[in-house]
This record gives structure tokens, sequence and C-alpha cells, in this order.
């Protein structure tokens, strides 16, 4: 057996026209191979930036509740100070109406010492009367005194609850941190795929023009032997 001059030729052919193919294969691979690199490469450029982003809101975010709790506190601790200051001004009046009590009764006593009518039935009675209604009084007095801590601490407690309401709504905003995100990119291929299909043009050409070739040679050695 052996291989004819057309086998050679239109082998060589179609192995130059499947080089070519494989070529324009390869071209057009790797275009879109580089395409694909260059869209990678944005989307993770893209998403970077868009995490750094979100995260230095998300700190500045930190630093204004950070700023928000603080003026939370002082306004607080200014409401404290002033209902303390309130509840020490109704003590100091409440000390005021005391004395003035204690002022009325040794007026009582004292008059009553100075006449020298204890002995009589009717001073005594006016005596009790008078020991009795300062005891009255004083009972009211302190029932008031208590009813005013009782308010302070109310107020107090108010005020706390406000600072802590408010300190919980500007943490709500920061609860959440934001979750870094992924690129979203594509798969590319090596370029040993670009190559084995060029490889793989190239020798189907071969194959396929040997192929035509050897059909025509055989064409010719058979008018050849009718002769």
């Amino acid at each position: 057996m052996f291989i004819g001059t057309g086998t050679l030729v239109f082998g060589g052919l179609q192995g130059l026209m499947g080089f070519a193919q494989g070529s324009a294969q390869n071209a057009q691979m790797a275009a879109q191979q580089a395409a694909g690199v260059y869209q990678n490469t944005l989307s993770i450029a893209q998403t970077e930036l868009m995490n750094e982003y979100r995260q230095q809101a998300y700190m500045d975010q930190v630093a204004r509740v950070r700023e928000q709790m603080e003026e939370n506190f002082k306004a607080a601790n200014s409401s404290w100070q002033t209902e303390q200051s309130r509840l020490q001004e109704q003590f100091l009046g409440f000390s005021d109406q005391r004395q003035a009590l204690i002022k009325q009764l040794m007026q009582a006593e004292g008059y009553a010492a100075a006449t020298e009518t204890y002995g009589r039935s009717a001073d005594r009675a006016i005596a009790l009367a008078t020991a009795a209604q300062y005891g009255y009084s004083e009972a009211r007095l302190a029932l008031t005194e208590q009813s005013a801590v009782k308010q302070s601490a109310q107020n107090m407690s108010k005020i706390a609850g406000e600072a802590y309401a408010a300190d919980m709504q500007a943490y709500g905003t920061i609860l959440n941190a934001p979750i870094p995100e992924m690129a979203q990119t594509t798969y590319q291929g090596t370029g040993y795929n670009a190559g084995l299909n060029s490889a793989l043009s190239i020798g189907q050409g071969l194959i396929s023009g040997a192929q035509m070739g050897l059909q025509i040679d055989q064409s010719f050695s058979t008018v050849s032997q009718k002769k």
C-alpha cells in the first residue's frame, strides 16, 4: 500500500484548512476569555468598593449612635439633678413647717406655764389639745414627706426608663452589621482547551483530506488498470 499524490495534496489542504479553522476558534475563545476576565475583574472591583462603602457607612452610623447615647446620658443626668434639687427644696419647706409647728407648741406650753393655769381642768384640756394638734400636724407632714420621696423615686425611674428606651432605639440602628457580598464571576477555562481544539481541528482536517485523496488515488488507479 502506498500513499498517492492526491492523498498528500488533499491531506495537506485539509490540514491547512483545519489549522486555519482551529486558529479562528482559538482567537474567538481567547476573545471570549479576555471578555470574561474583564467582567470578573470589574465585578470583583465593584463588589469590593460596595462592601467598603457599606462598612464605612456602618462605622459612621456607629459613631452617630455613640454620640446619641452620650447626649441621652447628659439629658438624663440633667433631669436627675433637677429632680434631686426639687426634692431638696421640698424638704427645706418641710423643715420650715416642722420648725413652725415646734414653735407653736413651745409658745402654747410657755404661755400655759407663765399663767400657771395647769391646775385648772380647762387649761389642761387646752394644753392637751395643743399637743394633739401638734402630733396631728407632724404626722401629716411626715406623710407628705414620704409621698414626696415616693414621687421623686417614680420621677427618677421614669427618667431612667426614657434614657434606656432612647439608647435601645439608637442601638437598634446598628444591631445588624453589613455582611460582605461575594462578587458574581464566571468560570474561565485554561489555554489547554484552546490548544486541544486547534489540534483536533488540524487532525480532523488531515484525516478528512487523506481519505479524500485516497479515494481519488484509488479512482485513478482503477482507470489505469482498465486501460
